[in-house]
């Protein structure tokens, strides 16, 4: 019989420690989620490790805290893992800042497998040769996008932070308004990409709608439900598009209210799919070849 690989990720229903920080600092947020689509304090992209996990190594996953892991994947959870105890192999794992302490970054360097991108690997200091690439994109191999003829309605994946403001929600629903479909990040894995692999564009507010709907080959736009007029993009967007050999760019809401706004996003979204698509393969090759100390039990 295999035995389980025990891996962290973000979990608020898993871990006290998150769910406390949630309830201080988002509780407008997950309250205003709780009746919807989904389960409460979960977020579909670091949910997907036990997914990806699971398929990539052929072993079954079981949630661990840090301090006892085997490896951490999806997420930006390196910050979390050096403060915390983490000890794990780090596989695909990211940053949301690069300001991590030399001493502190030397440390960790014989754990890393694959880092998300080249942006935290530099800031980890790691050797040019170390793969990069976020493990979300291996969903490409495990769900196929319809193909493009048969693909129907433009999505709006959200943040689960972007129920936080009123203004936040106001945009979101006057996209819902202009005829866009909303997919709140609780949504379990498989729902999101069942819907993400169906959908001719995904504008999404967090990063995972993004690399998944690149994964499934959908045209995708990050999307700032804060300014209607666009935002600069953080550091870790920065880190996972030049993974694939894109610029990370941010469109305001108030550009996609109007179907003539709608189609030119998609319009660069599938130009960034062409120029991607062979990258995100070779990423995902990368990957997988990474993960191979992790198979053995």
């Amino acid at each position: 019989m295999t035995n389980p690989i025990r891996a962290y990720w973000w979990s608020p229903r898993r871990d006290p420690r998150t769910l406390a920080h949630e309830l201080r600092d988002h509780a407008p947020a997950w309250l205003r989620l709780a009746p919807g689509r989904g389960r409460a304090f979960t977020n579909h992209g670091d949910e997907l490790s036990q997914l990806v996990l699971r398929e990539a190594l052929g072993r079954p996953v079981r949630w661990t805290p840090l301090g006892k892991e085997d490896v951490v994947a999806i997420g930006s959870a390196m910050i979390p893992y050096l403060t915390r105890g983490g000890n794990g192999l780090i596989w695909g794992t990211g940053l949301h800042t690069p300001d991590v302490p030399v001493d502190t970054a030397a440390r960790i360097r014989g754990k890393v497998l694959a880092i998300r991108g080249p942006l935290a690997r530099n800031a980890l200091g790691l050797d040019e040769s170390t793969p990069i690439g976020d493990p979300g994109l291996i969903v490409r191999g495990l769900r196929r996008g319809l193909p493009r003829a048969r693909r129907r309605g433009t999505v709006l994946v959200t943040h689960f932070t972007s129920h936080m403001t009123r203004s936040q929600r106001s945009a979101i629903a006057t996209l819902r308004a202009a005829g866009a479909r909303i997919l709140p990040a609780t949504l379990p894995p498989a729902v999101m990409l069942e819907e993400l692999g169906s959908a001719e564009h995904v504008m999404s507010s967090g990063m995972h709608g993004v690399i998944l709907a690149h994964a499934l080959r959908t045209p995708a736009t990050l999307v700032s439900l804060r300014d209607p007029d666009g935002e600069r993009a953080s550091f870790k967007y920065h880190d996972y598009h030049q993974s694939v050999g894109l610029s990370a760019n941010v469109t305001g809401w108030g550009s996609l209210v109007d179907r003539a706004g709608r189609r030119a996003a998609h319009d660069l979204g599938e130009a960034d799919l062409d120029r991607a698509d062979r990258r995100i393969d070779e990423l995902i090759e990368g990957l997988l070849a990474a993960s191979r100390p992790l198979r053995s039990d």
